[in-house]
């Protein structure tokens, strides 16, 4: 993206991306046309990566006894020691909030109702309190 002020002494014009935003966020291409929009197809598809020296994952430890070779190759980070037979699911977390129960305004303590479901049904209660 370019400057404002550079723009006027250089007679540039700013850069508009290719792939628009649609309302909501949502970009107007997908993934295969912008491929296919900035000729991707033509360019070399070598990645280089930075090379990075691996963590130690072992420490040689010494041994003491003369037929046990003097020093061994320990882990640094013991294995469990429980394994389960099956894969079992993790159930997922209850993302629902706990609201308070609300009651229609006509229902006063007091008021007679005719219950609609379960073994009482059509039976006649009074309602006492709102739990």
């Amino acid at each position: 993206y370019f400057i404002q002020s550079n723009l006027s002494s250089c007679n540039m014009v700013a850069h508009t991306p290719r792939n628009s935003t649609l309302p909501g966020g949502v970009p107007k291409l997908g993934q295969a046309a912008v491929y296919r929009k900035r000729a991707l197809y033509k360019r070399k598809k070598v990645q280089t990566k930075p090379t990075q020296e691996e963590a130690p994952t072992h420490k040689m430890k010494n041994v003491h006894g003369e037929k046990n070779g003097s020093t061994r190759e320990v882990p640094l980070q013991k294995q469990p020691r429980f394994y389960p037979t099956e894969d079992c699911k993790k159930p997922l977390n209850n993302r629902r909030k706990v609201k308070p129960t609300k009651l229609r305004s006509s229902i006063a303590p007091g008021t007679v109702l005719i219950l609609l479901a379960g073994v009482h049904r059509g039976k006649r209660a009074v309602f006492l309190k709102h739990l």
